[in-house]
């Protein structure tokens, strides 16, 4: 026995819920398909749809759409942070007492101002190097009298040397020469003494103890002549090189006190240069003309990351200011693992910017990371997403860095296509169904061919007509009873 059976149902039309198809044109043509498709069933009765497929009235909520034909775009949907890919980084050179340490920021101009170069950025705290460097400085005074000193060591060992080579040597050699000459006519004489005592003595006019006394002063001024000799071959052959060794042993001991003392002194105005060059370091300014943009860094993981504002610390090298380049400028946007591979290098985006929806702008794939990003935390893990960096084309001037942009990725584009929502179609295996209401009553399972499919729309290759209706909501359990579908594996 067969009854017809009422249902209670919603019609709607696939070109008001594509974002793709968005033309008055399109929007019209939709508003009249669903006025005309409501008026159909309005007029010929909703018993008409199920004549004969059910035995009893069954109350189901049916929502209607069509096959159209339109304009299809394929594109990925993302949002990004506007960037620029030229950025001047003025960083701390401030270097810490550890690799730890840091200097804390006193004054800082603020975000978003335009500078130019040469003026002021920021303010480090030097109240440490200043101590620093008043020790330094009294270190540095000292090592400078100590050369001081070396130097005058120096020169009076230099000057002992002359004196002696030159002066007392010569005194000392001539003094000696003198005594040699000395003891040699008291020997020449002694010698004529002893000779003419003996003449005397054999004739007995002196007594033979004057002859032993002349004999005594011979011996003596022999010995005296033997000693003065001596002396002047000791000091000639032995005392000068002894003394001209302990000489140069002065001057070479103090030529290299005066090179360590001076090496200490370079290294110790070294460190007094390099306080006061940290201290400049401290006054920062502007190396270009920009606008400025803190570094800040956010934590992927938690709130936590680096902040730039005046008390905070920075340590060596650390980025405290961005000047970036307005005439070049790039989104940064963040793609799920399973719409990476439809990003490639040159396709085209268009970008919205939350701050100003009404500014249109289009963008160029520029890069694809290869890599997944890391996890923003350990229960995300399984999340990948990969980093694409679209260049901005003509960005404006009024464009800033940080903005946060929606970026829409063109993948393909079909001028003419015919197309129906997704939830349109039914999936069993490799195949594909639709519902098509019958004009006699009932639905018809339909197979279709599919082609590509965007987040909203799918491309019907084959089964389907423009404007031919379907059922929108085929997934209902209530629906599914009444198509004929192959069982599923």
């Amino acid at each position: 026995m067969n009854s017809s059976a009422s249902w209670s149902f919603a019609t709607r039309t696939a070109d008001c819920r594509r974002g793709a198809i968005t033309s008055p044109l399109a929007l019209g043509i939709g508003v009249v398909l669903a006025m005309g498709l409501v008026g159909h069933f309005l007029v010929g009765g909703i018993s008409n749809l199920l004549g004969g497929f059910m035995d009893e009235t069954v109350e189901l909520d049916v929502l209607m759409t069509q096959a159209v034909r339109a304009p299809f775009v394929h594109s990925v949907l993302e949002r990004g942070e506007i960037q620029s890919s030229s950025n001047i980084e003025v960083r701390c050179q401030v270097r810490g007492r550890t690799s730890s340490s840091a200097v804390n920021i006193l004054e800082i101009v603020p975000e978003g101002s335009w500078v130019e170069k040469g003026d002021f950025l920021v303010r480090l705290d030097d109240s440490q190097l200043q101590n620093q460097l008043i020790q330094q400085q009294i270190v540095s005074s000292n090592s400078e009298a100590a050369v001081i000193e070396a130097e005058a060591t120096l020169d009076s060992a230099r000057l002992a040397l002359s004196e002696y080579d030159e002066g007392t040597f010569k005194e000392q050699l001539a003094s000696q020469q003198s005594s040699v000459f000395v003891a040699e006519e008291n020997k020449r004489r002694a010698q004529e003494y002893i000779t003419y005592s003996k003449r005397l003595a054999e004739r007995g006019y002196i007594p033979e103890a004057q002859l032993e006394a002349d004999m005594f002063a011979l011996e003596k001024a022999k010995q005296e002549l033997g000693v003065a000799e001596t002396k002047l071959e000791v000091l000639s052959k032995f005392t000068r090189e002894k003394m001209l060794t302990q000489l140069k042993a002065a001057i070479r001991t103090a030529t290299a006190k005066l090179q360590s003392r001076r090496k200490t002194l370079e290294l110790d105005q070294k460190q007094l240069a390099e306080y006061e060059d940290q201290i400049t370091k401290c006054m920062i300014h502007a190396p270009i003309a920009g606008q400025v943009v803190y570094a800040n860094k956010r934590s992927r993981s938690s709130s936590s990351g680096v902040l730039i504002e005046e008390g905070m610390p920075v340590r060596e090298r650390q980025a405290i200011i961005q000047l970036p380049d307005p005439k070049k400028m790039q989104v940064t946007a963040k793609v799920h693992e399973s719409r990476i591979g439809f990003i490639k290098i040159g396709q085209t985006a268009d970008l919205k910017l939350d701050a100003m929806p009404e500014l249109p702008l289009t963008g160029t794939v520029i890069e694809v990371s290869e890599y997944p990003l890391p996890p923003i935390s350990a229960y995300m893990s399984h999340v990948k997403e990969y980093e694409v960096m679209i260049e901005v084309d003509a960005p404006p001037s009024d464009l800033r860095p940080g903005m946060t942009a929606e970026v829409n990725l063109l993948v393909d584009a079909i001028d003419n296509a015919l197309q129906v929502p997704i939830e349109a179609i039914v999936q069993r295996g490799e195949e594909f169904f639709c519902a098509v209401p019958l004009a006699a009553g009932g639905v018809e399972t339909r197979e279709v061919t599919v082609g590509i499919a965007n987040e909203t729309d799918l491309i019907i290759e084959d089964g389907l007509s423009d404007g031919e209706s379907i059922v929108l909501n085929v997934t209902d359990p209530t629906v599914l009873e009444l198509l004929e579908l192959p069982e599923q594996e």
